[in-house]
């Protein structure tokens, strides 16, 4: 069930499964979102946006505003374009580099988003951004806009989210965020390996990873972390992923958002 506890500090299981819900919930159309969450969940105020690439929708009470993006879950392809792609002049304005397909979109509906929350909600109110795979990244990116203007943030729940921009930018990010974002990531989930490292990107925020049977480990330590995110060093982008499927069979599979509510769900009950 829907449930959100906006007085929770750091990574909370029960807020992770409403935000998984919501990021499941996105892949809708918007007549089914605004049924799923104004009258299944209750929660007054539902609007569904799109723009180029940023569709998702907000939903607000007088307590909590979540914001959730689309994801490409159906659209595995785009990845192999999607990796091309250079680096552009990030939000912070401080020599930050951030993925230029990523974040044409939300750079340009940024303030329209803001706007909409003021509107059909408390502004006041701590906002919750959520989003799976290409949902996730535009998240960060929705999060890193809004820290430059001081909305109150609370969390950052992201599924599957690919890696958004440099090493300066990931600096300045988690210096705003104090540990405000948590990177889910299900087993080897091909779509957190991309943009490759050797394109200079960077993930941001703090790693949550599940793992085959279903548990969640923060923080995977040094030796965890290499044999999880080895990377095939030197090749072609398009290569790349090629590789990354062929060293870790399921690693397509393990990006579905079903996948994710499901361990999720479990932890959130258990």
């Amino acid at each position: 069930m829907f449930s959100i506890s906006p007085k929770s500090k750091g990574f909370d299981i029960q807020n992770a499964f409403t935000c998984a819900l919501a990021s499941k919930a996105a892949y809708q159309s918007p007549e089914l979102i605004g049924h799923q969450i104004g009258e299944e969940w209750e929660v007054p105020n539902v609007l569904p946006f799109h723009y180029s690439n940023v569709r998702g929708f907000i939903a607000a009470s007088d307590h909590f505003t979540i914001i959730s993006f689309l994801g490409s879950e159906r659209d595995y392809e785009i990845w192999q374009e999607n990796i091309d792609a250079s680096f552009i002049d990030g939000p912070f304005d401080q020599g930050d580099r951030v993925h230029r397909g990523f974040n044409i979109g939300i750079a340009e509906e940024i303030k329209n988003i803001e706007s909409k929350i003021n509107n059909i909600g408390n502004k006041d109110a701590p906002v919750f951004l959520t989003g799976h795979s290409l949902g996730g990244a535009i998240a960060n990116l929705a999060a890193a806009y809004l820290f430059v203007t001081n909305r109150p943030v609370h969390s950052v729940y992201t599924f599957g989210a690919p890696r958004v921009g440099c090493k300066n930018f990931k600096a300045i990010y988690n210096k705003f965020d104090c540990g405000r974002s948590f990177r889910i990531v299900n087993r080897h989930d091909i779509v957190s390996r991309t943009p490759p490292r050797v394109m200079r990107y960077k993930h941001v925020g703090e790693i949550y990873y599940l793992n085959s049977e279903g548990k969640i480990h923060a923080g995977v330590n040094s030796w965890k972390r290499l044999l999880l995110y080895l990377d095939p060093s030197g090749k072609d982008p398009k290569e790349y992923i090629k590789e990354i499927a062929r060293r870790f069979p399921g690693a397509i599979e393990d990006h579905s958002m079903d996948k994710y509510l499901k361990k999720i769900q479990l932890l959130a009950h258990s």
